[in-house]
């Protein structure tokens, strides 16, 4: 009972006959075209917009990655660093390592920070490459 009204349940069944046909686009990512494929080469990174947003692609070893513009310690600019051993990025400002593949941060700053790095899904499509901030 709320407030002294009785509780009512309603249950009910719907019956529908026919093929159903369901939107799959509106539970799909929104990927945006950011950049041609062949525009960054193999341990290359750079900042484009993606929907007003600032985002880091890298090419990481031919495998495309797109992470947060900025290092979540201390808000330092990624793009533009060349990526060490295939995958791997270093901020300038003090030291954090990240997997540019799964944002996992491999070494922590020089101030013992050790947190991720934020990735968007990413995928190649007719040679360009795409990326998903939602």
């Amino acid at each position: 009972m709320l407030l002294g009204f009785p509780t009512i349940v309603v249950l009910f069944s719907v019956q529908i006959q026919g093929p159903v046909a369901y939107d799959l686009a509106m539970s799909e990512d929104t990927f945006v075209d950011a950049l041609p494929s062949d525009y960054l080469e193999p341990g290359e990174t750079m900042t484009v917009e993606v929907d007003g947003t600032p985002v880091t692609i890298a090419n990481a070893d031919g495998e495309w990655c797109a992470f947060e513009h900025n290092c979540p310690h201390q808000a330092t600019p990624l793009g533009g660093l060349p990526l060490q051993r295939k995958r791997l990025l270093r901020c300038p400002e003090h030291g954090s390592m990240f997997d540019v593949t799964t944002g996992e941060c491999v070494l922590p700053s020089n101030d013992g920070w050790s947190g991720p790095l934020r990735t968007y899904r990413c995928r190649v499509v007719d040679d360009v490459v795409q990326v998903s901030i939602s």
